[in-house]
């Protein structure tokens, strides 16, 4: 039986396609601004716990080709008063539409190690759950961060 040119290539393109490691981590370059938390607009308190009460007035995440997530976070705690820009760097995974925020090495003994986050990454917003198994979960939501060319 004789394959035309257009089936021979269609074949080594299926053979091609289906060995491709498409399970694996994935990352990307990308920019979000906070827009939510627990579907709150910004400004607005973390969680409603008891003591001291911290307002978010914005926030952002970016994601780099490398692997490395930052969140970079400005609050005001009160009653203390207390305002500042927190900046934290973790690694990511990205695993077709999941997401995972922290550390993905072993907590050492007798540590206190906090949980990784995880989300979703849908169009151009990423959903974050914070702190999920806790009595107060908060939910992050991030949207496409405008570019400004210089």
């Amino acid at each position: 039986m004789r394959l035309s040119r257009q089936k021979v290539l269609l074949a080594l393109l299926i053979a091609t396609i289906g060995c491709h490691e498409s399970t694996g981590p994935q990352t990307v370059s990308a920019v979000y601004a906070l827009q939510a938390i627990n579907g709150r607009q910004l400004p607005t308190y973390l969680a409603q716990t008891p003591g001291p009460t911290a307002t978010i007035y914005w926030a952002s995440l970016t994601l780099d080709q490398s692997g490395k997530a930052v969140m970079t976070e400005h609050r005001r705690v009160e009653p203390s008063s207390t305002e500042g820009t927190y900046t934290i760097t973790s690694d990511y995974r990205i695993r077709g539409f999941r997401i995972e925020i922290g550390s993905f090495q072993p907590c050492p003994i007798n540590a206190n190690c906090a949980p990784n986050m995880t989300g979703m990454i849908i169009g151009s917003t990423v959903k974050l759950a914070i702190n999920p198994g806790s009595n107060f979960p908060i939910s992050y939501e991030y949207g496409a961060a405008p570019v400004i060319a210089f």
